[in-house]
């Protein structure tokens, strides 16, 4: 049941409880300090406000409606009733009731609600009677049920004569009238307003500065004089006192009339929705009023987070890229969401990229160490960092992320050493770093972007997912791009190979970007059509145009306090001049305000302005105009401060005042300057930076310098701020963000034309440190433009002068390293023309020609690589015989084993590192030939080579690159002689060293050749396809993507081998190859798109799926173009890899002919190899199939092909009966069939079945199957054949390859 009251006495018990509240701030019931009393009766006065407004909004819906909320019998009044007209006199707020609900619970839950409201209507009616409110007990009703009891209004009701009264005149501005009357009444605390009697015409406002909307004059029933001032004396906010006054009587004070009842509705509801702008007098341009137009927008941010949250990751992660003009309000909209998701738990990391800042992937770095830096409470998510990242990837990411080193002190002292941590200062342990670099140089970026992946997956969560925003791409670099891109679009949340898991990505991208500054030949565009092209990223573009008419109304009269119908001619001209954008309607207020055409009157508490001089303004559209207009009228010494500041790009931080001004006096005197401006709102204070409110600002102030200004600007920063840096003193000091701040503006002023000549060698010193310093960091591309910028302050005189000698070579020998890891092989070779040009040495000359080999390689030319190479090792003194022989390998063997029969395992690994400069550069030379000589046909050259590098380290000392020595010893022992036991002693041997020499970064490269070359003779192919899995993960953290590749290959090959099932082993395959494809390794894509064909043809889907959609830039269509590009091209394995896979895949489906055909072409195998062991079982049991069909005389040469095969694989199972023995019993029996020995024949394939069943090799299970049940078949035991082939077929099922079934499904039909 809900209670009832008058309203009029609801406005008595709202001022009784205003009252109570009154009383406490006078001090009746205590000692309250003055401003507190003040302050308190002041909100006592807005609580009152509140609440009338809440009241009023309800009687004004009711109006709305004409229902009375009453009976049915009085909402069906007769029409003469509702015709009645109200007269002005009768108004009264005594014809209103208003009702209560105790269901409206309040805050606390507990409260008895009903009985609450029961008690305070007896306290009223109590206080009625004595007619005061200290004249009853009020220890049974607080304020707070008072403030109950009031809340729980939910409606308004009257008679329906009534509510007619206020829309039967037929005039509309009357029963607005009336209605003001009574809204007057109810902010009055009951009072009615004075009557100022007699009718009158209102008179034209014509001096007015504000707009009287077109109306023209009009009669009023009655005129009310000083309403506005009656009601602003009783405590009543100007807005209200505002909408009053015109509701009453429009041309007092030149109001603005009210068009309808909607009008009057929409805006006591604006006022109630914000009474922190509209309860108060704004007389300041207020711009807290938060994001104006684009919920639309950010209800698709919204989706885009809960989508991330909820799993959608799992499908490919996402970005949301916001674009727009300057202005739009990307970054606030951005700002927003960030600020609206950290509440909800997520992290969250915001890089803001600068057009003054040369190294951009710094800037990230330190975005993303200022979160980790926030983390250290964080104990869940970094036991979770430390439990998903390897030990060795926290200390490299530590060089990117200094925090880590904070958070994982334990870390970084178990994994270096104390010795290795002094030997870092050390001149030759920085040179062996140098060339370190120089060999893995390609391999940092891919390590960096794998690990940074991992890192990402491991710091986000369900719980706590991480939202990274990344504003103004357009002013981000290749590196900085490149990281990104693989971060969106290469998975850790799936395996490694394309296979979902349990552990969905849980991070969201969000970028943004001028659209109008990135056009189709902007870097940025390739990136943004590569994203949108993904099939594994999910892109959200979100346009950001300006904001609407009626938005930008809303964003005015919120920023001056005034309703949207006051400000509706101002938006009217602001829109017009700003388009509605957001920065420049800001920009443009603020701009009237300081011309004082717009100006806050004290006299009416409002905001006022000339609208025709508005109007009349000549802005031509352009922001920039505004915004130098806006900085013209702030003093001279800030705008001063302000320009120094822009040459720091958006913000400046305060340890680079520092820097500028080590003098304190200094300081402070810049920092008043710059807090001036924050006042002016020009830069705002957060932290310990300033920034710029917009770039937008920082541009124009920073363009109000000409260009010669802007240059010694720069340049006078950068030089004080390196004056004051000890790094200059000490060149092994690392470089921080100071010095890179002042080496950019050193940089920047030179592009400008200004510099200081006396100081260009310095200049070129400090941009050497700072590329070196940069690539160490994994960042290529700003790596060569310091680099670069380092070589332009020497002059072409000057450069290889004996006093820049060293320098020149050095900034030469970093620039052609880092174009080599950018892909640019032309300037790559200007650089190393120029250095071997004026190398003064053959030592000053090697990591040029390193850098030309590598580069060679990389662009397909093997045969310049690898005579420039040996050109090298003649030079290093190392030569090799141009032609060799069988004879010539053999002897130089068995010089290396009688070498080494002298040395035990223990003695190797304890014996002393390299340190022969030119013995180390020959080795390393060496090692690098194993690239080119593997796909050329010097491929047996490689066990001269590797018994050169042992030979060199034996007498020389050891580095990483002499383990592949012995590791190519090894692998010649097995495939020279035939010694398998001894070249895996000498594999095991090699793996052993590379770790005793701490050659972490080469191990997974170690475990890919060992597994693939050496272990698969003596160890299950199960054990090495997990091993090579591994190698893939381990490969991929080290950045050694050709390695990662090969594992991926191997991986996949050894897989298939086991009996993989085609269709996983399809998907796994597609996964690899396009992985290759991203890496850029399109070598081995000839590898595995054979392994690819052949599952395809297997499981029966070639006709379905194309395996070359993206390989070889969509110049393959199919294996036969494949292997004329191989041949063209001078692979000669890859070709007899693609000859050997046809012949296969031919065995495979039964068509023998062509297989035998086939497998004559791709003879001979490289000896004791992967290719030789199937090519040879494929072809041995396609012999005896031929031998059988064929006539006596053709019949023994198949037999001795077969023959053959079987010898061979004596062999093979010697040397591993797990892999070997199942195939050599299928060939044993398909001997004795041929030989018609039938008791021997059945005795093997039923020793084929079982060993092939324990060894798990299901697919040749299958085959063992089917040939067993082809020999009953022959022998006319059709009841056995038929189970045999019934069981092959399950076999073949499982296996996944449907092209086969139905051969085996015919063959048991023919029995039938």
């Amino acid at each position: 049941m809900n209670h009832s009251l008058g309203l009029d006495n609801w406005v008595a018990l709202s001022a009784t409880l205003e009252a109570l509240h009154l009383r406490n701030a006078n001090g009746e019931l205590g000692n309250i300090n003055p401003t507190h009393a003040h302050g308190a009766k002041v909100e006592a006065r807005l609580a009152y406000a509140e609440r009338a407004c809440k009241v009023a909004l309800l009687l004004l819906r009711r109006l709305k409606t004409g229902t009375t909320g009453g009976t049915t019998e009085e909402n069906n009044l007769s029409g003469a009733a509702r015709r009645r007209s109200l007269q002005v006199d009768d108004i009264s707020i005594e014809r209103f009731s208003v009702s209560f609900t105790p269901s409206n619970q309040g805050e606390d839950p507990t409260v008895d609600t009903r009985d609450t409201i029961e008690r305070v209507l007896g306290y009223f009616n109590a206080i009625r009677s004595s007619g005061v409110p200290g004249g009853c007990n009020i220890s049974t009703v607080g304020e707070a049920e008072i403030k109950c009891a009031l809340d729980s209004v939910i409606d308004v009701t009257s008679t329906a004569d009534d509510l007619a009264s206020f829309h039967t005149t037929g005039n509309q501005s009357d029963g607005l009238h009336k209605l003001g009357i009574l809204l007057y009444q109810l902010f009055a605390r009951g009072e009615s307003p004075q009557l100022d009697r007699g009718d009158r015409e209102d008179p034209v406002c014509g001096d007015s500065q504000e707009d009287n909307g077109g109306q023209s004059p009009r009669k009023h029933i009655q005129h009310l004089s000083g309403v506005s001032e009656s009601l602003s004396e009783k405590g009543v906010p100007v807005s209200l006192c505002r909408l009053v006054t015109d509701l009453i009587d429009s041309t007092e004070e030149g109001g603005t009339p009210f068009n309808s009842l909607d009008e009057v509705c929409e805006e006591v509801k604006q006022i109630l929705d914000r009474p922190d702008i509209f309860f108060h007098d704004v007389n300041w341009l207020d711009f807290s009023s938060g994001l104006i137009g684009r919920s639309e927008e950010m209800q698709r941010l919204h989706d885009a987070a809960a989508s991330v949250q909820m799993g959608a990751g799992e499908l490919g992660n996402r970005l949301v890229l916001l674009k727009g003009f300057p202005g739009a309000g990307k970054s606030y909209l951005a700002s927003n969401i960030q600020g609206e998701l950290a509440e909800s738990g997520w992290l969250y990391v915001q890089t803001k990229f600068d057009r003054f800042v040369q190294n951009p992937l710094l800037t990230m770095a330190s975005s993303f160490d200022e979160l980790l830096a926030s983390l250290e409470e964080e104990g869940d998510i970094l036991e979770n960092l430390e439990a998903v990242m390897s030990s060795s990837a926290i200390v490299t990411l530590s060089e990117w992320l200094p925090s880590l080193r904070q958070l994982f002190p334990h870390i970084l002292r178990r994994v270096i050493s104390d010795e290795d941590l002094v030997s870092l200062a050390n001149v030759d342990q920085r040179r062996r770093r140098s060339n370190d670099m120089t060999s893995s140089s390609e391999s940092a970026q891919s390590r960096l972007h794998y690990i940074f992946r991992k890192f990402v997956s491991a710091l986000s969560s369900p719980d706590r997912p991480l939202l990274i925003v990344l504003d103004d791409l357009q002013w981000a670099d290749n590196s900085c791009l490149d990281l990104i891109s693989s971060l969106l679009m290469d998975f850790n949340h799936l395996n490694q190979f394309g296979i979902a898991n349990d552990t969905p990505q849980c991070f969201l991208v969000m970028g943004s970007y001028r659209e109008n500054e990135v056009d189709s030949t902007h870097m940025l565009s390739s990136y943004l059509e590569t994203f949108e092209r993904s099939n594994t990223l999910q892109v959200t573009n979100i346009q950001l145009d300006g904001i609407t008419k009626s938005d930008t109304n809303l964003m005015i009269s919120e920023m001056l306090g005034l309703s949207l119908r006051l400000t509706k001619s101002l938006t009217d001209a602001v829109q017009a001049k700003t388009l509605g954008n957001p920065l420049y309607i800001h920009a443009f207020m603020q701009s009237l305000v300081k011309e004082k055409l717009l100006v806050h009157s004290v006299a009416k508490k409002r905001w006022i302005w000339d609208i025709e001089a508005i109007q009349s303004l000549s802005v031509q559209g352009s922001i920039a105009e505004v915004l130098t207009r806006k900085i013209s009228y702030i003093p001279h010494d800030t705008q001063e401060a302000l320009k120094v500041m822009s040459t720091f790009g958006s913000q400046i931080r305060e340890e680079y005042i520092h820097h500028l001004y080590p003098l304190q006096e200094k300081q402070q005197e810049f920092r008043d300057r710059l807090n001036a401006a924050v006042e002016e709102s020009v830069i705002e204070k957060i932290g310990s930076k300033y920034k710029f409110v917009h770039d937008m600002v920082q541009q124009a102030v920073y363009e109000l310098m000409s260009p010669q200004e802007r240059a010694e600007c720069h340049l006078q920063n950068g030089v004080k701020m390196i004056s004051v840096l000890s790094c200059c003193k000490d060149s092994h000091l690392d470089l921080g963000l100071i010095t890179f701040a002042a080496i950019d503006h050193i940089n920047i002023a030179k592009s400008l034309g200004v510099t200081d000549s006396s100081m260009c060698t310095q200049f070129a010193e400090l941009n050497l440190k700072a590329g070196e310093r940069t690539m160490e960091k994994f960042n290529f591309t700003s790596g060569l433009s310091y680099i670069e910028h380092g070589l332009s302050f020497l002059t072409k005189e000057s450069k290889w002068s004996s006093s820049n000698y060293d320098l020149c070579r050095s900034l030469h020998e970093a620039a052609c390293l880092a174009c080599y890891v950018n892909a640019l092989p032309t300037k790559a070779n200007e650089y190393i023309s120029e250095l071997l040009e004026n190398a003064h040495c053959l030592e000053h000359k090697l990591k040029a020609y390193y850098v030309m080999v590598k580069n060679l390689t990389s662009s397909g030319e093997n045969k310049q690589a690898l005579k420039k190479t040996f050109d090298v090792l003649i030079e290093l003194g190392e030569t090799f015989p141009t032609e060799y022989t069988p004879e010539i390998v053999q002897k130089e063997l068995s010089k290396t084993k009688g070498i080494l029969n002298n040395l035990t395992k223990e003695s190797i690994l304890t014996s002393p590192k390299l340190t022969d400069e030119k013995k180390l550069w020959a080795i390393k030379f060496m090692d690098n030939l194993s690239g080119p000589l593997t796909i050329s046909t010097n491929y047996q050259m490689g066990p001269l080579i590797a018994c050169r590098m042992v030979q060199l380290s034996s007498q020389y000392g050891y580095c990483s690159e002499s383990a592949f020595g012995f590791l190519g010893y090894g692998l010649a022992q097995i495939s020279v002689f035939e010694d398998v036991d001894e070249g895996y002693r000498w594999g095991k041997i090699a793996l052993s060293l590379l770790e005793s020499l701490g050659g972490k970064g080469y191990l997974p490269k170690m475990r890919c050749l060992f597994s693939s070359y050496v272990s698969l003779w003596k160890e299950p192919y199960q054990v090495s396809s997990n091993v090579l899995l591994h190698s893939h993960s381990e490969a991929m953290m080290v950045g050694d993507v050709e390695y990662a590749s090969i594992s991926a290959f191997f991986y996949n090959r050894q897989c298939l081998v086991c009996g993989q099932n085609l269709m996983l082993a399809e998907k796994e395959c597609k996964a690899i190859a396009s992985k290759m494809v991203h890496l850029k390794q399109i070598q081995m894509c000839y590898g595995q798109v054979n392994t690819y064909i052949f599952i395809l043809k297997i499981n029966g889907n070639y006709d379905k799926v194309n395996p070359f959609p993206e390989i070889f830039d969509g110049n393959i269509a199919n294996d036969e173009e494949l292997l004329n590009l191989a041949l063209s091209s001078g692979k000669q394995i890859n070709a007899k890899g693609i000859l050997s896979n046809r012949c296969q895949v031919a065995f495979w489906l039964g068509h023998y002919e062509e297989a035998a055909e086939l497998a004559e072409k791709a003879r001979p195998p490289p000896k004791m190899s992967f290719m030789e062991v199937y090519h040879i079982f494929c072809e041995g049991l396609t012999a005896f199939q031929l031998a059988r069909r064929s006539s006596s005389s053709a019949a023994s040469k198949w037999m001795e092909i077969g023959e053959e095969a079987v010898e061979r694989f004596r062999f093979y199972e010697k040397c591993s009966t797990w892999n070997y023995e199942n195939m050599l019993f299928l060939l044993e029996a398909e001997y004795h069939r041929c030989k018609q020995e039938e008791g021997e024949a059945a005795a093997k394939y039923r020793a084929s079945i079982k060993s092939a069943q324990e060894h798990r090799f299901v697919h040749e299970e299958a085959l063992a199957l089917e040939f067993y049940g082809d020999f009953l078949c022959s022998i006319r035991r059709a009841v056995e054949s038929k189970q045999s082939y019934a069981n092959a077929r399950v076999c073949y099922e499982k296996w996944g390859a449907h092209a086969i079934i139905p051969r085996l499904e015919e063959k048991i039909g023919q029995i039938e």
